[in-house]
């Protein structure tokens, strides 16, 4: 994403996951321009990531077969810290926009951006895991 704005509708955020994780990155990145989005359109943004982050994160791990291993085990055990972790990141994006909701400026929507990207890009890494798990649980079934 270095050097150029990603372009994407900020009123229409995708169906699937992995796709509005990387829309709602894109949405932060142009949050941190100081793009002018209404703060009614930022508010349902938020409001949106994180319905969609409780939603995935209150879905089970599906446990590790028993003949996987520790090390699958050990990769279970991180996902499901990830989940309830990303459950309370879910929770902080609503305090940064508390904030600019309270006093909507630059700084502020900035601030709110930025955790918004370091979310998207953590949770874009968690879900690289998880895929993995998932392929090597079924390949142990």
């Amino acid at each position: 994403m270095v050097g150029e704005r990603p372009t994407i509708d900020p009123t229409r955020p995708p169906a699937e996951f992995d796709a509005l994780v990387d829309w709602f990155e894109a949405y932060c990145y142009r949050l941190v321009l100081l793009e002018e989005y209404p703060l009614r359109g930022v508010r349902e943004t938020i409001h949106h990531a994180q319905a969609a982050v409780a939603a995935h994160m209150r879905v089970p791990i599906m446990p590790t077969p028993p003949r996987a291993g520790r090390g699958l085990e050990e990769l279970r055990r991180v996902l499901v810290s990830d989940h309830a972790w990303f459950l309370g990141s879910a929770d902080q994006l609503g305090w940064f926009l508390s904030i600019v909701e309270q006093e909507d400026h630059g700084g502020h929507r900035q601030a709110l951006g930025q955790y918004g990207r370091i979310l998207a890009e953590a949770i874009r890494r968690h879900r690289a895991e998880e895929r993995r798990y998932l392929a090597e649980a079924a390949r142990k079934q």
